[in-house]
């Protein structure tokens, strides 16, 4: 039986318990009725009601009433853990910077997962995409609309690396640091020219299967977008702005 010695001890190990059981098991299997819970863990209903809340926050089990009621596993979408997270890095002072330097090693690491990537139709949706960047590269854009494609091509190179840790980091980071693209790209169409560019021959590298050409022009791109911006703006602390419009 655990003791509570804080006033929060019980209900975290009581969170902690259930998070196990639930990753467990499948999603929608039956953890047990409240009663039965209550029992197995030796805890008080207002304990367990508070450990399930935040489960629920989690997205991590499901509380049906009724007769056939009782408390499930869910399984966790991966837009519900990457707002989650975003909240948490922008809640901590989180400098563009900061983001900056995790995107460069992370990034490159997903794009070189991409590059072996032989999936027949994700391989075919790249073409496709790689050819519409192609007739829009020397065209001039809003922010909105190269926010648009980046986030495109990033959310297709997650797909294409096949490794969950990395798709998640990546697009977590991508989440927090596409709300300065106004601050970085507002007014300069040549800088967002230069990105277009260099995108379009990172995603044909990683069609073609060149590893190391994929991950070089990655981080060369990432250093040349870095040094055009301005000391002050890499140290913007990124919680100053809202995530509106980063979820486009």
């Amino acid at each position: 039986m655990v003791v509570d010695v804080s006033g929060n001890s019980l209900t975290h190990a009581t969170v902690q318990s259930l998070r196990e059981l639930a990753l467990s098991v499948p999603k929608g299997h039956f953890l047990g009725t409240e009663k039965d819970l209550l029992a197995r863990f030796h805890i008080s209903r207002p304990t367990f009601r508070q450990a399930v809340h935040i489960l629920e926050s989690e997205r991590l089990v499901a509380k049906v009433r009724g007769l056939n009621g009782g408390l499930f596993s869910r399984s966790p979408d991966l837009e519900g853990v990457v707002a989650s997270a975003a909240t948490y890095l922008r809640s901590h002072t989180t400098t563009l910077g900061d983001i900056l330097g995790a995107v460069d090693s992370t990034m490159a690491d997903a794009v070189g997962l991409a590059a072996r990537c032989e999936d027949p139709e994700l391989r075919a949706r790249l073409a496709a995409m790689i050819d519409d960047f192609k007739a829009g590269e020397m065209l001039g854009q809003s922010v909105a609309d190269f926010r648009q494609d980046e986030l495109r091509a990033v959310h297709h190179i997650c797909e294409m690396c096949g490794n969950p840790a990395v798709d998640l980091m990546v697009r977590v980071l991508y989440q927090v640091g596409i709300t300065a693209f106004g601050e970085i790209f507002e007014g300069r169409e040549a800088l967002m020219q230069a990105r277009r560019t260099s995108r379009v021959q990172m995603l044909r590298a990683i069609l073609s299967g060149d590893h190391d050409m994929a991950v070089e022009l990655t981080r060369r791109g990432g250093a040349d977008a870095r040094n055009q911006i301005a000391e002050p703006l890499l140290n913007w602390p990124l919680s100053s702005v809202s995530l509106k419009g980063a979820q486009d």
